[in-house]
């Protein structure tokens, strides 16, 4: 299917030729041609071959037209709508950018398209997953922009994976943009420190479009993030067999969220290595042990005594304690899902997180992140950095119940799972619940 991105340029040679599975344009699979700016799903998607000579009757025919009409109900159907047209547009802008400045400038008008979105009537969890498709996009053209000026560097040597909040496909405008990079073994080692150099730039590219990072925390550019396939296995097995070691936990519970978005995505056996964690049930207590001692809460005794409005920090004090349950319960499942949400589904039904307790933190999940959208959309309109910290005062008063009940709810969840971790053996924790 070719695929031309502007409809005044359809003499010339299309943007794109896609094959089923690929992303689709707006009449791609009715003509397969597509005439208007690109449409991006959201995940995984097949496009069926419609010539077009079998489409045009549904639209020229009496019969088409009645069925049209009864379909549809005066009801926008597929996958681009009015509503979705900013978030096509940037997609489209975005892989075209052909210089930093280009691709910064439009990053930054990111948020805006967001607020759209949401104003058009999407839901909060679509419009983070056209989020987080918007992001890998502009990652994926920062670093071919970057590399395009280091000829004598490979892209096809590494695999960049996103971790975090964007490896789960969870961020909002507060998310650092995490990042490692899996090298093929056969990469020359004299140009690592250049690899890793360059992997700086596009950080830097990233952060001129407002996609901020932890300098101190996980890039692609820090040698601990940037490892040869073979070296990131090793690591693997280390921390999956001593986890208290050399931050083994943490750097665990950063890989099993890592994403391939650029290279091949079968490169980071350090990936695989982690679905065999459920073998080791000294490492699976230990990283329960790490999971539960981030508690929900919300306000410290010391602010209850000063009896003033306290910030309310929605990621710290709610969020991270269910993303944390979440990955291990996950792992204890033996699910790869990366996703929140998903992991909670995964793992339902288990003794240490039965369907009820399963589907509260999904609801808790999904609630808090309505929430946190929201305000830090209204931080950015009023020209402040985004931010997970809300002031209690500002909050409405049904806002903050609602992240009180959320913040009970999942340290519910975190008390009981202490205390069946206790005395239920290992072996137990992932059985079906009685």
């Amino acid at each position: 299917m070719d695929v031309w991105n502007d409809p005044a340029r359809l003499a010339e040679v299309p943007d794109e030729v896609l094959e089923p599975g690929g992303v689709f344009g707006f009449s791609a699979m009715l003509t397969e041609r597509s005439v208007g700016p690109r449409a991006v799903a959201s995940g995984q998607t097949r496009i069926a071959r419609i010539p077009g000579v079998l489409a045009t009757p549904v639209f020229t025919s009496r019969q088409g037209a009645r069925f049209l009409a009864q379909s549809l109900a005066a009801r926008s159907r597929g996958a681009a709508s009015p509503s979705t047209s900013a978030d096509v547009a940037l997609h489209a802008q975005l892989n075209r950018a052909e210089t930093v400045d280009d691709l910064a400038r439009l990053a930054r008008g990111i948020p805006s398209v967001l607020g759209e979105l949401l104003a058009g009537g999407f839901t909060s969890g679509r419009v983070i997953a056209l989020y987080a498709a918007i992001i890998d996009t502009t990652v994926r053209r920062a670093i071919r922009i970057v590399f395009a000026a280091h000829p004598e560097l490979d892209r096809d040597a590494f695999t960049w994976l996103s971790l975090g909040s964007n490896g789960r496909q969870e961020a909002v405008l507060s998310s650092d943009v995490d990042s490692a990079v899996a090298f093929t073994d056969d990469v020359p080692v004299d140009l690592l420190p250049a690899y890793r150099a360059a992997f700086g730039e596009v950080h830097d590219v990233l952060a001129r479009g407002g996609l901020s990072r932890d300098w101190n925390g996980a890039t692609a550019s820090r040698e601990p993030f940037a490892r040869t396939n073979t070296e990131w296995r090793a690591a693997a097995l280390r921390w999956m067999a001593s986890p208290e070691l050399n931050q083994g936990a943490i750097m665990a519970s950063l890989l099993v969220d890592g994403r391939p978005i650029e290279g091949d995505p079968g490169l980071p056996a350090a990936l695989q290595v982690f679905t065999e964690l459920r073998r080791h049930p000294g490492t699976m207590r230990l990283l329960l042990e790490e999971s539960l001692a981030h508690r929900a809460r919300l306000r410290t005794t010391r602010d209850a005594l000063r009896r003033r409005p306290a910030d309310i920090d929605v990621k710290e004090h709610a969020l991270l304690p269910v993303v944390n349950l979440a990955r291990w319960a996950a792992l204890s499942a033996g699910s790869q899902a990366l996703g929140t949400r998903d992991r909670l589904v995964a793992a339902a039904g288990s003794t240490m997180l039965p369907d009820d307790r399963a589907a509260t933190l999904v609801d808790v999940f999904d609630t808090l992140q309505r929430l946190r959208l929201r305000y830090q959309l209204m931080q950015h309109q009023a020209g402040q950095p985004p931010s997970d910290t809300f002031s209690e005062e500002l909050m409405s008063p049904l806002d903050r119940s609602v992240v009180a009940q959320a913040v009970r709810e999942i340290a519910s969840v975190q008390k009981r799972m202490t205390r069946l971790s206790v005395y239920l053996p290992t072996a137990e924790w992932s059985r079906p619940a009685p």
